[in-house]
């Protein structure tokens, strides 16, 4: 039986944009332990909501650290951990440690006053 698209939280906690809300997707095993794996949302110009593993793809350190400093003056995403620039829409790093690469992508669907992930994140630990 497959499980169906997970309620993450209620639209209103994003807010509007430039916004990011994170939460919490699954533990895997890591190295020295078990790792919880994170996800986060921002809400675009456009008003859509796009989710991203909050993961940077140069190191495998958070992108989104929760402290409201995710989003630029130019509105992209930065990494603060080695300062990688992201575009909102696409994911794709676009100046810093990890140009021509991407945030990996979680499906997520705004309805019924909520956030919902329509699938998982296959991540390697």
């Amino acid at each position: 039986m497959e499980a169906g698209p997970l309620k993450l939280f209620a639209s209103a906690a994003l807010g509007k944009a430039p916004a990011s809300v994170r939460f919490p997707l699954r533990t895997i095993p890591g190295r020295f332990g078990p790792v919880q794996l994170e996800g986060f949302a921002i809400r675009g110009r456009d008003g859509s909501v796009r989710g991203y593993l909050n993961m940077c793809p140069h190191r495998g350190q958070p992108v989104d650290l929760g402290d409201g400093q995710l989003f630029t003056r130019g509105g992209r995403l930065e990494c603060q951990a080695h300062g990688a620039y992201f575009e909102p829409d696409s994911g794709l790093c676009v100046a810093g440690a990890c140009p021509g690469r991407s945030l990996t992508r979680l499906t997520l669907q705004e309805r019924d006053g909520a956030v919902w992930l329509c699938e998982p994140a296959e991540v390697e630990p």
